[in-house]
């Protein structure tokens, strides 16, 4: 049998501790479970990985990469602020019912992370990477729009996240897509009035 190269044997393991982690828990997401579910023997494990937290470092900034680049890329500028803002959160959306799943094991891998001293360091790296996004959307559509803030935007981005992750965790208990979109749709209402038309006609 072909020994598999170790970047690829990598990816399957961070691939089948998603799957495990998502279906059944983090207490399901032992080493030799994932070995089990990537179909791989136990010693491919410690080949690839110094320890359990390493794999799951690896897991969530992956994870976190692919969430950053679909939400960033789903930016929508419409014919004022709040039309934008209001199709880019409905974009946002769009993702998280496409993909419940990957909502599941970020927002376990935080609570996760936060009780585990080997992991160190890894929620505040998510949530500066969520963030940083939510920073870019606020500017990309208020330059797109000619319009500042009346609030710092750096407060705007913690109430951004602060909304669309309780939005969410509460379309994961019940799902009712209805109720998350209404909510978002209400919170770009209220957003829209924070922004400030720019004066760009000089004096």
């Amino acid at each position: 049998m072909a020994r598999v190269p170790a970047a690829e044997r990598r990816r399957q393991l961070v691939a089948a501790a998603f799957r495990v982690i998502g279906q059944e828990g983090f207490a399901a997401a032992t080493t030799r479970r994932v070995c089990a579910e990537a179909g791989a023997p136990l010693a491919a494990f410690h080949y690839c990985f110094e320890s359990k937290q390493a794999l799951l470092v690896e897991l969530t900034e992956q994870t976190l990469a692919e969430l950053v680049a679909v939400q960033t890329d789903g930016v929508i500028v419409g014919d004022d602020v709040g039309a934008s803002l209001r199709a880019t959160l409905r974009e946002y959306w769009s993702t998280v019912e496409a993909d419940p799943n990957r909502e599941s094991v970020l927002m376990a891998l935080t609570q996760h992370a936060l009780a585990d001293p080997g992991l160190a360091g890894v929620a505040q790296a998510q949530y500066t990477a969520y963030h940083r996004t939510a920073r870019t959307i606020l500017e990309t559509i208020g330059r797109a729009c000619g319009v500042g803030w009346s609030l710092p935007v750096e407060q705007l981005s913690r109430m951004l996240i602060a909304v669309t992750d309780g939005i969410t965790l509460a379309w994961l208990v019940d799902r009712d897509g209805a109720a998350a979109l209404a909510g978002l749709d209400a919170f770009a209402g209220q957003l829209a009035g924070l922004a400030v038309r720019e004066n760009r006609g000089g004096g």
